[in-house]
């Protein structure tokens, strides 16, 4: 049986698909866990409403420290890690939302690969349509107490204090001591990741992370982000794309190129940017089609569908 879990505050008002990400995870998920923030625009609200419809949701409320670091997010998500029951864990972002092509098969990766404590799964990173970056992320894992979310939450790993250990018991045997400095030399240029603890997993469909779906969900998080990690080029950013705010099609287009030029970036050739919307999960191809709206809204027929979830 598998725990899904997620942290969330305020996500209405940043534009992330949190009710379309939760929904897509369901069906490979037995229990959701989700840690609210005390939100205060409304995202408190319909996360009760979804707990209400479906007996999988359950929520947590935490209190979010004032202190802006950027582990916080980690810390945040371990607290509602720890309370997982079941055998496997997947962690779930609040703008990541599973391919219904790869739900079945995630579902049946414990009895495909036991022996294996922890799997990468692809992510494709959009503005929008418009793909700017992917990568592999560890993200679902054994119900392990060593593993745990790491850094800002961005993926599982292992705890410090199961490394410290590890690092211990290597001093004893210098054999095990040089296998696991091999090994690290290994995953560091050639991050291969594919032994019996941990494998990454090609899925038939990657998971659609998505930066953002409309154009001023845009511009708030590049303003959230400057204030958080005081970072003046999202100020920039948004002095560059807040002129094209009525004209979609341009607005994505300069604010895919803008992404693509970051530090994760990939400077796709023009022929791989755009994503058509047929390959996206099907609950979001509707956002897609929707050229007028500016922010992001939650859909009656989505919480509908998610009692029978």
């Amino acid at each position: 049986m598998i725990s899904g879990f997620m942290i969330v505050k305020n996500v209405l008002k940043q534009g992330y698909p949190f009710v379309e990400a939760i929904a897509s995870a369901l069906p490979i998920c037995d229990e959701f866990l989700i840690a609210e923030g005390y939100s205060t625009d409304g995202t408190f609200e319909v996360v009760q409403r979804l707990s209400k419809s479906n007996r999988k949701i359950k929520i947590f409320r935490q209190h979010w420290p004032a202190v802006r670091r950027m582990k916080v997010l980690g810390e945040l998500t371990n607290a509602v890690r720890k309370k997982c029951r079941f055998n496997y864990i997947f962690s779930v972002q609040a703008n990541e939302v599973v391919h219904e092509g790869s739900v079945d098969f995630i579902r049946a990766l414990p009895e495909m690969l036991p022996n294996v404590h922890s799997f990468s799964f692809p992510y494709l990173h959009l503005m929008w349509s418009y793909r700017f970056s992917q990568e592999y992320r560890l993200r679902f894992a054994k119900n392990l107490p060593g593993i745990v979310a790491i850094g800002d939450a961005w993926a599982l790993g292992p705890s410090r204090a199961f490394i410290v250990s590890e690092a211990f018991k290597s001093l004893r045997n210098p054999r095990r001591f040089l296998r696991l400095i091999g090994r690290g030399v290994e995953w560091t240029y050639a991050d291969s990741a594919n032994n019996n603890f941990s494998k990454a997993i090609y899925l038939p469909r990657p998971i659609f992370r998505y930066w953002s779906l409309f154009p001023r969900d845009c511009l708030e998080k590049c303003a959230r982000h400057a204030e958080m990690f005081n970072l003046p080029r999202f100020n920039e950013t948004i002095n560059v794309l807040k002129d094209y705010i009525e004209d979609a099609p341009a607005f994505w287009e300069r604010a895919s190129a803008i992404a693509r030029a970051g530090v994760l970036g990939i400077n796709y050739p023009e022929a791989f940017r755009f994503v058509r919307k047929e390959e996206h999960p099907k609950m979001i191809q509707g956002f897609l089609s929707d050229t007028q709206s500016k922010s992001y809204y939650v859909r009656e027929e989505i919480l509908e569908a998610i009692k029978g979830l």
